[in-house]
């Protein structure tokens, strides 16, 4: 009888705190649960990354028979009940009212506990992209005599896919709504995964004639638009371009695929070289490059003195791979033509003309 009272005291402090905590949540920000007990969320007090904003550090948890908020950005610790009056004090007093009601208040049965707290670590899902790999096509597939005459490294032929219906695929696998993309238009898939391997979106390169040769798609809508990150390391020298092809040829690189210059702030700036396409007639691109140098990045500008490359120069590095360079070759270019500050704005400047 005794065990059966206890038990269910339990399951109405939990009811109160899960109850509560719920009609709060509308008001924090990328609020989800992850298991019974275990909620997730951007924290209300720090306002977490500012930069990041998909990150959540925020974590409300069961212990023992009451619910407690721990942020692992600016460390606070407290219980559901302070996290609700802190964030909507008349919220806090229905909530007051309820535990009142439940026999609930008065001296705590669980301590508040001390916070040695780690953030829990779930082991990630591998993603599988339900699609045809370009290794697994027939070789006188189109999308594999295409992918072949860019001469991307077979090492990815099983890593970049084919969908007959880009449209329907990205339909299947993004909570994004892309329902603008035209239906029944086949593409040439190569998905974009995270440090943990799943997957965040894709790029859709057409095969066809079609008005938008490449559609770069994001599963949720704070995912980045970053292709590589599943590679990559921060121990070694970044090389950051525009197309994630391009990527394909260099070591440890990554590709922004239209990214804001906002979502590169987990780069060392020292350590990382941006590749803009050498089109000096673009002035989006030329201003972005000014952009990128007057922000403390390093970039290559596509001229070498007395060597100025003409209009037929190759426009990135796919093109230099199909004109006959190797890679120590490309790099040997970059490494060379790679400027900051001032000098970089006056080699651009000269590059333009």
């Amino acid at each position: 009888m005794l065990r059966s009272l206890v038990g269910s005291e339990m399951c109405i402090r939990d009811s109160t705190d899960t109850t509560y905590l719920l009609q709060l949540s509308p008001r924090l920000e990328k609020f989800k649960k992850v298991r019974d007990y275990l909620y997730n969320f951007r924290c209300p007090h720090c306002g977490d990354s500012q930069k990041q904003k998909w990150k959540a550090r925020g974590y409300v948890y069961r212990k023992k028979t009451d619910l407690f908020y721990k942020c692992h950005n600016c460390g606070i610790g407290q219980s559901v009940g302070n996290l609700i009056k802190d964030i909507d004090p008349n919220l806090h007093k229905q909530y007051v009212m309820e535990r009142y009601k439940a026999g609930e208040t008065g001296k705590r049965k669980t301590k508040e506990p001390e916070f040695h707290f780690e953030a829990p670590k779930f082991k990630p899902k591998k993603t599988i992209i339900h699609l045809p790999s370009i290794g697994s096509l027939p070789k006188e597939h189109y999308a594999r005599v295409y992918y072949e005459g860019r001469q991307i490294p077979n090492q990815f032929m099983d890593k970049i896919f084919f969908a007959e219906d880009f449209k329907k695929w990205a339909q299947s696998v993004c909570q994004v709504d892309y329902t603008n993309l035209t239906q029944g238009e086949p593409r040439l898939v190569i998905p974009f995964f995270d440090e943990d391997n799943r997957l965040i979106g894709a790029q859709g390169r057409a095969l066809r004639e079609s008005k938008v040769r490449y559609v770069t798609v994001k599963v949720h809508e704070n995912s980045r638009k970053i292709f590589g990150l599943e590679r990559w390391t921060n121990k070694e020298p970044t090389y950051l371009v525009e197309g994630p092809i391009d990527s394909l040829f260099l070591p440890n690189s990554l590709a922004m695929a239209g990214a804001d210059m906002s979502d590169l702030s987990f780069l060392n700036k020292i350590n990382t070289t941006i590749i803009f396409d050498n089109e000096p007639r673009n002035d989006h691109i030329s201003k972005r490059m000014v952009d990128a140098l007057e922000k403390g990045w390093r970039i290559v500008v596509w001229q070498d003195q007395g060597n100025k490359w003409d209009s037929r120069a190759p426009k990135d590095i796919n093109d230099m791979v199909i004109s006959g360079r190797t890679t120590d070759e490309i790099l040997k270019i970059i490494n060379k033509n790679t400027y900051s500050g001032q000098r970089g704005k006056w080699e651009v400047t000269y590059w333009k003309v």
